[in-house]
């Protein structure tokens, strides 16, 4: 039996030769909503040249832990000097192995850790400094934290401090203080000696006290000088990257082998062992897509990309670059009966004479050449015009969807012609490609945005964001004005990410720690859009 489960056994026989009496709630009467108030504490707030061993917290009224260990924080820390609880029905104690350390001040904030017993009603500020030495500590620091690509609180992360002199870092070390955050991203520390220390906010998943690749961290590039009174020191959280894309899984099937990744790419390159020519690396490259987010590389069977062992070059977002050789295998008989070539979403039969029409293909199609003629377009049956890409027709990133988009003037109707020289699949299918004839409405099913911008900077990325904050149409440095079509009804908000050195690329992190990220305007108010509907007022200044 543990100690602990010794002091609690020996608390509750001594309440039994007491009477037997036990803590509950009572029947009837009016709910308790007052939470109880700390009454007093030893040492006392604010004691110095403390030698006790202990530290005890008395309340107005019974009260229970809850959550101790999570929600007690001391600093500096205690990271081996373990303590034991005893429980009183309206206080408790924390009982040392070890005594403190000398000429120390010591504050513990006990956070939602107290609560009555009847409505589990929460002590507010149970918090208490004291020293072991003569002076008190009267360092402190304050301020928030915020999420770099939403600008949304970071609640509950850390806020950690290692002095100047300490020779390990966020990596490697333990901090000195630390606190967290609350629901609305503030924090304080209280009672630091001053001194200069390095600073952080993470977001420490693992709870191991240090930062890990993969995590968000807010960071400084420079020390801070903690003194009485210090203007607060804010964070913005990032996650740095210097990690490659790495491959989690390989499958293979009768015309397609898939590489799982553990974190989206937006590159992906496959040589062969062979030297080969550019032409015949760009030809292999035409069965390379890469779906789902960026985490999984399909490999279609071409002529060109047959089985065997290949390296494949994958880049991320940041320009970090894993080259894996892979053994590419093409396993089993292709079906009997192979499903249709592609299909039509939603299989129209009337079309907003400005909305689009998406076809879905089984397989990749072959990149479309700029410039170049996809097919036609016949406007009530009388005069033929071209669609060309990009103008009236895109590929997806996956090169599985083509987009037409149509813009007619047709007043009753259109046919699409899809030319089956320049829609072909990569991997040599047939695709039977089929007119589609459709009514023309006046009825859009889609919304647009559109609106002015105002800025100093010359380049940044103008997003259009979901509920989730993930981007469903970006804008490469529009000037002066903006504008969104084509999009189904929603809530969406207008992100912009700046890249303040004009280098071509946003810089979210530093994964040295060193250079802070570029600035992020989210705006403050999200735009709802509706079908057959267009908001033309937003205006964006950064």
């Amino acid at each position: 039996m543990s100690a602990r489960a010794n002091l609690l056994f020996l608390l509750s026989a001594g309440a039994g030769l007491s009477g037997c009496a036990t803590i509950s709630s009572p029947q009837g009467g009016p709910r308790d909503l007052t939470p109880p108030k700390l009454v007093s504490t030893s040492p006392a707030n604010g004691a110095r040249n403390v030698k006790q061993q202990s530290v005890r917290l008395e309340f107005s009224e019974p009260v229970q832990l809850k959550d101790l260990s999570k929600n007690l924080l001391v600093a500096p820390l205690l990271t081996d000097n373990k303590y034991q609880i005893r429980e009183e029905r309206s206080a408790f104690t924390l009982l040392f192995e070890k005594p403190f350390e000398p000429n120390t001040t010591y504050s513990f904030n006990f956070r939602d850790a107290v609560v009555d017993i009847t409505e589990s009603n929460k002590a507010s500020r149970v918090s208490l400094a004291f020293s072991t030495g003569a002076r008190l500590d009267s360092g402190s620091v304050k301020g928030t934290a915020i999420m770099r690509l939403t600008n949304q609180p970071a609640s509950e992360v850390s806020v950690v401090l290692y002095p100047e002199a300490d020779t390990l870092n966020v990596r490697r070390g333990k901090p000195y203080y630390l606190v967290q955050t609350d629901k609305a991203g503030a924090y304080a520390l209280q009672n630091v000696k001053t001194g200069r220390y390095r600073i952080y906010a993470l977001a420490d998943k693992n709870q191991n006290g240090r930062y890990d690749e993969g995590e968000q961290i807010g960071y400084l590039p420079e020390l801070v000088t903690v003194r009485p009174v210090l203007d607060s020191v804010n964070f913005v959280l990032v996650r740095p990257d210097a990690r490659r894309a790495l491959i989690t899984g390989q499958q293979g099937t009768f015309n397609q082998f898939k590489v799982s990744l553990n974190e989206g790419v937006q590159q992906a390159v496959l040589t062969p062992f062979a030297p080969a020519t550019p032409a015949a690396v760009a030809t292999l490259n035409n069965g390379v897509t890469i779906t789902d987010k960026g985490r999984t590389i399909l490999l279609s069977r071409t002529p060109a990309l047959t089985e065997g062992r290949y390296v494949l070059a994958a880049t991320d977002s940041v320009g970090n670059t894993g080259r894996d050789t892979i053994n590419v295998r093409f396993p089993g008989n292709a079906p009997s009966r192979r499903p249709a070539a592609y299909n039509v979403e939603g299989s129209p039969r009337a079309v907003y004479r400005q909305g689009l029409v998406k076809y879905q293909f089984t397989d990749p199609l072959q990149p479309l050449t700029p410039g170049k003629t996809v097919g036609t377009l016949v406007e009530d049956s009388l005069t033929r015009r071209p669609l060309r890409t990009p103008q009236e027709a895109t590929l997806s990133p996956d090169r599985t969807v083509l987009t037409v988009v149509l813009n007619t003037r047709a007043r009753k109707t259109v046919t699409l012609n899809l030319d089956s020289t320049a829609v072909v699949s990569a991997t040599g299918q047939r695709l039977g490609l089929k007119p589609l004839r459709m009514a023309v409405t006046e009825e859009s099913p889609f919304g647009s945005l559109a609106g002015t911008i105002q800025t100093k900077y010359k380049r940044y990325q103008l997003q259009l964001v979901d509920a989730s904050y993930q981007p469903v149409a970006v804008l490469d440095s529009p000037k002066g004005t903006f504008r969104f079509d084509n999009l189904i009804p929603g809530t969406y908000r207008i992100r912009v990410l700046i890249d303040a050195d004009g280098n071509g690329t946003w810089r979210g992190g530093d994964p040295k720690l060193l250079v802070l990220p570029e600035p992020v305007y989210v705006a403050p108010q999200t735009v709802q859009v509706r079908a057959n509907w267009e908001v033309s007022d937003i205006k964006v200044a950064f």
